[in-house]
């Protein structure tokens, strides 16, 4: 039996991509004789394989319907068919809770706002709905803690029903809508919960209002009385749950100790003692990820480098299977997931720089391996380049990480170089894998350079805390460092710099155009913060102060600034109020709905540039939020950069070398 042929003809007709029709006159068109945009942009063909608990079904998420929907493959029937039909939402993410029940949540992804959930619900492989966790009673959706039995109807959830400032857990069937209060005592102020195997509710993890410091409490069972463990301030944390072992004592946490420096390791921990026991995994450079568990053999196996991608086994047994995976399948990084209780079957996500995702099958009995389907069978690897980690160093001799491609086809004996600048920007590492714009911007035969700057989660906390309150400042220069490195190793034109990103990528984009107008020939800012202030003071925005709940407020004011007190240099780094220093020619696009960047940062910033006679171009996408989701505005957004990159990078002609930038000749459009 092939995987792939039962996908293919059981499939095709529900998963064709529907088609997508450009709005309005003005929308942009794909460069002749180089891949189209659709290739790089478009929602993958086949995502999220798992296999249920005990190995007989593999679910997918489908295009069907003209939604995203998942689909069940009987192994052993060779048989394939949708599980959901959502018409008017798209499956956003899933998990197997037990051998006949899913967890299904749901988004508009063809909606402003995106990925915002819409519903979480519970649904068994007839496709029946179970229970919608949204319609429960629940202040929002619960939370699925811990799944108890093979039959995914006997679960541990977390909730606010009780309390919209501190979780409660909860013993939930879903089948009975059934819910049993664990946390009647509760710490307070309670963002997770940790249960053990058994379904005692053990640890709470706490953010008391204010949001500066982090308290975890542990008791020995859901009888028992809170007592605390930690209570540390958010800069120092020390300690973060992870799971309780099957032994029923010990607690697998991550922890800064025993010589790594403030990079996170794995360790066990005995919550009874408070003593931090066996460290499982520390890597000097980066946080460990998530811990992995063997269900049947009911011990840890290994553990993920969430900024590299890839896993470090601590069982020989796993690491012996990996080994043999690697061996077979070499090119490329090799992710294995398996089923809960049943680990005869092994998915293989194989990915590289230059491959995007293909889905493997392995049959550990037989040891057949066989190829399911690609995420992207449509695109053409031919065009895709290496893109590799490298490290250089800041000027105050910090080391910075980033990613590098260089275009397989330069432009030129020196290729142009885009600087790709993550938003956040307080978030994880991008890690290892394919990147479509990196690949996008390659097959155009750019230089890429994707810097993760001081800030950047998953590097140790004193690397993320060095980026508080450096917006516009040392945050800055390390992304002018890294131009900088490349030019004088030679690996990039000098007179061919254009600055990329979105959200503070953005907001990096039009200062560091601003701050070092000498050095750049254009760029691409989208969803771009341009005033600091506004961040905190438009009313309708999602970070606005008045707003949040007060530990987010705190967040903001350690690692931006206090909107009071720092209100003169929060000004002194806001794109807003430094538009006569622009030299280059930029594009910007915003969405219309957006609820982080509200337009107002677009509009003061295009009037600005106005004032100043700047020249530009503006894009509103009307029904789009944080980002554009919907795939024709995706599509016509990166068309737009793939012909203003053309224009404003080509090689300048002697005539024109020193010829300054047009001036007054913005283009506008709203979509």
């Amino acid at each position: 039996m092939r995987v792939e042929a039962i996908l293919v003809a059981c499939l095709a007709a529900l998963a064709a991509p529907a088609v997508v029709a450009q709005t309005g006159s003005t929308a942009a068109v794909d460069r002749p004789g180089l891949p189209p945009v659709s290739a790089f942009f478009a929602r993958p063909r086949y995502a999220q394989l798992a296999l249920s608990p005990d190995g007989k079904l593999l679910a997918a998420v489908v295009p069907a319907l003209g939604r995203q929907n998942v689909a069940l493959i009987d192994l052993d029937k060779g048989t394939a068919r949708l599980l959901s039909s959502f018409t008017t939402e798209d499956v956003f993410s899933y998990r197997w809770l037990g051998d006949r029940t899913l967890q299904v949540d749901t988004a508009n992804l063809s909606d402003a706002g995106g990925a915002r959930l819409r519903r979480t619900a519970v649904i068994d492989t007839a496709g029946t709905l179970v229970r919608d966790l949204r319609s429960t009673g629940h202040r929002g959706a619960a939370d699925i803690v811990a799944t108890l039995d093979r039959d995914g109807d006997d679960l541990i959830v977390q909730s606010h029903e009780r309390n919209a400032e501190s979780l409660d857990a909860y013993r939930y069937r879903p089948s009975t809508n059934r819910m049993e209060l664990l946390t009647f005592e509760n710490p307070g102020d309670v963002i997770r919960f940790v249960a053990d195997r058994a379904g005692q509710v053990r640890v709470a993890v706490s953010s008391p209002r204010g949001g500066t410091r982090q308290v975890i409490s542990y008791r020995r069972s859901n009888a028992d009385r809170w007592k605390t463990l930690r209570d540390d301030p958010v800069e120092a944390i020390g300690l973060m749950p992870i799971a309780f072992g099957f032994d029923g004592r010990t607690l697998y946490v991550h922890a800064t100790d025993r010589g790594n420096g403030d990079r996170l390791g794995v360790y066990a921990f005995d919550p009874e003692t408070d003593e931090l026991g066996e460290r499982l995994y520390a890597n000097p450079s980066t946080d460990a990820g998530s811990l992995i568990f063997d269900e049947t053999r009911k011990i840890p196996i290994g553990v993920r480098d969430d900024s590299r991608g890839g896993v470090t086994w601590i069982d020989a047994d796993w690491k012996r299977l990996q080994d043999a995976v690697d061996a077979a399948l070499p090119n490329t990084r090799n992710f294995l997931s398996w089923a809960r209780f049943d680990s005869s079957r092994i998915v293989i996500r194989a990915e590289s720089d230059a491959q995007p995702p293909v889905f493997h099958l392995l049959d550990r009995t037989t040891h057949k391996l066989e190829e399911v389907v690609a995420a992207y069978p449509s695109l053409d690897e031919s065009a895709l380049s290496p893109r590799r980690f490298v490290r250089y160093a800041a000027r105050d001799g910090l080391s910075i990480p980033a990613h590098l491609t260089l275009p397989r086809h330069p432009n030129g004996d020196q290729p142009p170089l885009i600087v790709d600048i993550h938003g956040g920007p307080f978030v994880p590492a991008a890690g290892f894998g394919y990147d479509p714009t990196a690949q996008f911007l390659a097959s155009r035969g750019y230089a890429v350079l994707q810097p993760d700057f001081r800030g950047t989660i998953g590097y140790g906390r004193s690397f993320e805390q060095a980026g508080w309150k450096q917006w516009g400042l040392a945050m800055q220069d390390d992304i002018t460092d890294g131009v900088q490195w490349l030019i004088r190793t030679g690996q990039v034109d000098p007179d061919r710099v254009c600055l990329f990103g979105g959200s503070y990528g953005g907001y990096a984009t039009l200062w560091g155009l601003e701050k070092e107008p000498a050095l750049f020939r254009c760029g691409v800012a989208y969803v771009a913060v341009s005033d600091l202030e506004l961040l905190f003071d438009v009313s309708w925005s999602d970070t606005n102060r008045a707003d949040l709940h007060g530990d987010s407020t705190n967040f903001y004011k350690r690692s931006i600034g206090d909107p009071d007190r720092d209100r003169a240099r929060l000004r002194e780094v806001s794109p807003l109020h430094h538009a006569d220093r622009l030299q280059a020619p930029l594009l910007l696009a915003y969405g219309a709905a957006d609820p982080r960047v509200p337009l107002t940062h677009g509009r003061q910033m295009r009037d600005a540039l106005d004032r100043n006679g700047k020249a530009y171009e503006f894009v509103v996408y009307d029904d789009e939020g944080h980002g554009f989701s919907k795939e024709e505005n995706r599509f016509d957004f990166y068309r737009r950069v793939d012909a203003f990159l053309a224009k404003h990078l080509a090689p300048r002609t002697p005539q024109t070398a020193h010829d300054a930038p047009p001036s007054a000749a913005s283009t506008r459009t709203d979509r």
